[in-house]
C-alpha cells in the first residue's frame, strides 16, 4: 500500500477550476458507462487472479472508515492482489479528481457536491457503505453534537429549544449531513436550522476548545473527541446519527467503476477484515483496538474508550437510497444544489458490487 502526499490549495482550486470543465464535458450518469454497466452482478465475478491498483481520496483515518483502514493495515488487500494507494485530501478536492479519473474513488460522507456531479453527468457513484448506526440511550457520549449543561441542562433531557438564537459551530457550515442532523434535533424542540446563529466552521479540537470556551452554545464534535468532551462534566452530547445508514460512503468514479472484477474483490476484502475484526464490542478485542489505534494514529486508551461504531460484514446498501433521497430534500430547502426538482437518488447509487461480493464464492484467503 502506497500513501501519495497530499495536495496543495493551489492544487485543489486547479482541480475545481477542471472539474467545471469535466462537468461540461461528461454525459448521462447512466450513458457514459460502456459495457460494463450493462453487466449483472453474477457476470462480476473476480477470481482469484483478479488484481489491479485502486487509488482513493481519504481526509483523515477516522474511526468510521475501520473496514478500509484494517484491509490496509493488517495487508488484506494486498494479499489478495488489490494495491491501495491513498491520497490525504479533503473530499471538497478529491470529487474533481475522482471525476477526472486521477482517484478511482473517494472515502468521504455523501454531500451536496455529490447531487451537483449527478446533475451535472459525471459518473460518480455510492457503492459501499461504512458504519450502521445503532439506537443508543440519551446521554451517551458518542460523536456529534454536544453543548453544556448551562445551555441546555441534562445529558439525559437536553432541552434544544434553549439554542434558540444561540451560535452553532458545524463543520461544514450547516450543509450536508451535519447540517441535516442538526436540523432534525432541532425539529424535536419545534425549531430548525435557520433558528440558531452559525458560527464559522469547526473541526477537531478547535470545535471542543470552542464549546468548552463558550465561544459557541453548541458544537460538532468528531471522533475520537468525544473520549476528551466526556471527560469535562460540563459538556452534553445533544444530537447525533439517527440508526441505520449513516452516508459515510465509498464513492467511486468511472476508472473503479469499469473494473467491476477488481471492484467486487475490494468489497470482499472489506467483508473479510470486517467479520474477523470488527464483530461485537470490539474494543474489547487487543488485536483490533491494536490495529486500530495503529491505523487512526492514536493511542490503544483512545480506541477502548470511543464510542462502539456497528459495521455489517455484508455491507448492504439498503437504506442508502432513502437516506440520499433526505439529505437531497435537506439540501434543496438550503439552497446548495444547482436545480430546483430532486434527482432520482437511485442514479446514484450502485448495488451490484456488494450484492455480487455477497454471491460470488469468496476468493479473497
Amino acid at each position: 500500500m502506497r500513501r501519495v502526499p497530499g495536495r496543495s490549495a493551489a492544487a485543489a482550486a486547479a482541480a475545481m477550476l477542471v472539474l467545471s470543465g469535466v462537468l461540461t464535458a461528461c454525459g448521462a450518469p447512466r450513458g457514459g458507462g460502456g459495457e460494463s454497466d450493462k453487466k449483472s452482478g453474477a457476470a462480476i465475478c473476480p477470481t482469484a487472479g483478479t488484481k489491479g491498483t485502486i487509488k482513493i481520496g481519504m481526509s483523515s483515518p477516522l474511526a468510521v472508515f475501520a473496514p478500509l483502514l484494517l484491509g490496509i493495515e493488517t495487508g488484506a488487500f494486498d494479499k489478495a492482489g488489490i494495491d491501495i494507494e491513498i491520497e490525504k485530501i479533503p473530499s471538497a478536492e478529491s470529487l474533481p479528481l475522482v471525476a477526472r479519473g486521477q482517484l478511482d474513488a473517494q472515502m468521504t460522507s455523501l454531500s451536496s457536491a455529490h447531487f451537483n456531479t449527478l446533475k451535472d453527468g459525471v459518473d460518480v457513484r455510492w457503492i459501499v457503505p461504512m458504519d450502521n448506526q445503532q439506537e443508543i440511550p440519551a446521554g451517551t457520549p458518542v460523536p456529534g453534537y454536544w453543548s453544556r449543561k448551562d445551555v441546555v441542562g441534562s445529558a439525559t433531557s437536553p432541552d434544544l429549544a434553549k439554542l434558540k438564537g444561540a451560535k452553532v459551530s458545524t463543520p461544514t457550515g450547516g450543509t450536508g449531513v451535519s447540517g441535516l442532523i442538526l436540523d432534525n434535533a432541532l425539529g424535536k424542540a419545534g425549531l430548525g436550522i435557520k433558528d440558531i446563529k452559525l458560527s464559522p466552521p469547526l473541526v477537531g479540537p478547535d470545535a471542543l476548545n470552542a464549546l468548552a470556551n463558550r465561544a459557541v452554545s453548541a458544537a460538532w464534535i468528531s471522533a475520537p473527541l468525544e473520549v476528551e468532551a466526556a471527560k469535562n462534566p460540563d459538556l452534553v452530547p445533544i444530537a447525533g446519527y439517527a440508526p441505520g445508514v449513516t452516508g459515510t460512503a465509498i464513492m467511486a468514479g468511472r476508472t473503479l467503476l469499469d473494473r467491476p472484477e477488481v471492484t467486487v474483490k475490494f468489497v470482499q476484502v472489506l467483508s473479510k477484515v470486517t467479520a474477523q475484526y470488527l464483530k461485537g464490542d470490539y474494543r474489547k478485542n487487543p488485536e483490533t483496538v491494536r490495529l486500530l489505534a495503529a491505523a487512526e494514529k492514536v493511542d490503544k486508551s483512545t480506541i477502548e474508550k470511543s464510542a462502539l461504531l456497528a459495521f455489517n460484514p455484508s455491507f448492504s446498501m439498503k437504506g442508502t437510497e432513502k437516506f440520499a433521497d433526505d439529505l437531497q430534500a435537506f439540501a434543496l430547502k438550503r439552497g446548495e444544489l444547482e436545480y430546483e426538482k430532486p434527482l432520482s437518488s437511485a442514479d446514484l447509487i450502485d448495488t451490484r458490487f456488494t450484492e455480487a461480493a455477497a454471491t460470488c464464492g469468496s476468493v479473497v484467503q
